[in-house]
């Protein structure tokens, strides 16, 4: 058995034994970034650990949703073309993304970057700079359309798709999605 396995169920047992609930992995998550000095809202689901060498540069605003493979990145490392010359000098910049916002899979989030409230970042999207409130940013670079986001969360309220799923078990879900898209229950082995 792994370390950090034995470490996760004697944190549940202590947590048990002083009756409270134990965490779930992404809250685990958050309070080891928090721990090393992200600063992170309320509410948030963040399913990365890509907090760059200067994780106390982050901020994250409350309810906010990151997806795995994001990466923040705090510093430029192009610096290293000149190191001969200039053996110490670095850059950093803050990076900082408002409430109410969602972080697609696999972007990567650039020094100096604020992501305003309400936004949605597509899918390997690369940012740098501003993205105002209510903005939807993709591509790479990111391309940013203004004051669609709220537009974009209602359409996928209305996607014939969406299936209220969240709090179904594993196997209701796989259930309730089979029976939507009209396939057979895999079969067993």
């Amino acid at each position: 058995m792994r370390l950090s396995s034995l470490i996760r169920r004697f944190e549940d047992a202590l947590a048990k034994a002083a009756g409270r609930r134990p965490l779930s992995a992404e809250e685990r998550r958050i309070e080891r970034l928090r721990a090393l000095g992200v600063k992170i809202g309320q509410g948030c689901l963040i399913y990365t650990d890509g907090f760059s060498t200067e994780p106390y540069l982050i901020e994250i605003g409350d309810h906010v949703g990151i997806a795995k493979g994001t990466e923040f990145v705090t510093h430029e490392p192009a610096l290293w073309l000149v190191r001969d010359r200039y053996p110490n000098a670095q850059v950093f910049g803050r990076i900082v993304v408002g409430s109410n916002t969602f972080i697609g899979i696999n972007c990567v989030i650039l020094p100096n970057t604020t992501i305003g409230r309400g936004c949605i970042v597509g899918a390997a999207t690369v940012v740098r700079g501003l993205v105002p409130d209510d903005s939807v940013a993709y591509g790479n670079p990111a391309r940013v359309i203004r004051g669609k986001a709220a537009f974009l969360a209602q359409q996928l309220l209305r996607d014939r798709n969406r299936l209220d799923a969240r709090s179904l078990s594993a196997a209701e879900r796989m259930r309730l999605l089979l029976a939507h898209f009209g396939l057979p229950p895999p079969e067993s082995p």
